[in-house]
């Protein structure tokens, strides 16, 4: 599989805060890479340092690289918008857009000037985020109708409709049911086939299931990255052993 995102020496702050340092890692094409570590452990500023939404942060700095196929994205002519079409984001907190299922939907396809087979994008997205059989009748009902569980999965088919090369998921079964949690882990499965997906998680137990390798972050740095089963049977450090294993975190 290619490098799609290359991560070399990348540290970042806010203001004298030290919230990632000297981070270094490759993100494969077409793979699930798990974001594991305590609360604050920077995982979530690693995730939104990916498509730069950290510039909107007050005295927020980076030094390092991040290449998105190549392309360093911290060079000043990158075009951010087009970045975070290429790079979407889920949050853990879903986010339905005033208006109906098929509005929140819709607004992607005209972001990406795509309004001529919107339709079939809209089913596909759905089925993408099994959530089709669920809504297909009714599309035209208020998004905020639908339960947590379907909204999350309605802002994930909606990023989906970006088609993004890369999906930055920030704990997306956060508060969820064990049903929903299913549904969503069935859906990136399926859908690593088509683009990469970096999934943040404090479910650890998540990250085994899903993900083909995983990061332990603490502290702001990397302590391990590797392949998932490694990471979990036989970690190489005692850091991780401590967290996977429940002692800590």
């Amino acid at each position: 599989m290619s490098t799609i995102l290359e991560v070399r020496n990348f540290s970042a702050w806010y203001g004298h805060y030290s919230a990632l340092s000297d981070i270094t890692l490759e993100v494969l094409d077409h793979e699930i890479l798990g974001i594991i570590g305590p609360a604050g452990c920077g995982k979530t500023t690693f995730l939104r340092s990916l498509n730069r939404l950290n510039d909107l942060v007050p005295d927020f700095r980076v030094e390092g690289s991040i290449g998105f196929w190549g392309v360093d994205i911290y060079r000043q002519d990158v075009d951010l918008a087009a970045l975070r079409r290429k790079l979407g984001m889920v949050f853990a907190v879903p986010v339905p857009l005033p208006g109906t299922i098929l509005e929140n939907l819709r607004l992607g396809s005209r972001l990406n000037n795509r309004k001529a087979d919107a339709g079939a994008l809209v089913e596909k997205t759905l089925r993408a985020a099994y959530l089709w059989d669920e809504v297909k009748d009714r599309l035209h009902q208020s998004a905020f109708a639908l339960s947590g569980g379907q909204q999350q999965r309605l802002c994930l088919a909606r990023t989906l409709m970006l088609e993004p090369d890369v999906l930055l998921l920030d704990e997306p079964c956060s508060g969820l049911d064990p049903i929903s949690t299913a549904k969503i882990e069935e859906a990136l499965v399926e859908l690593k086939r088509e683009l990469t997906i970096i999934l943040v998680t404090n479910n650890v137990m998540q990250a085994s299931r899903v993900a083909d390798r995983t990061a332990f972050f603490l502290q702001g740095r990397v302590v391990e990255f590797g392949l998932t089963q490694q990471i979990f049977v036989n970690p190489k450090e005692k850091e991780t052993y401590e967290y996977v294993s429940g002692r800590f975190g």
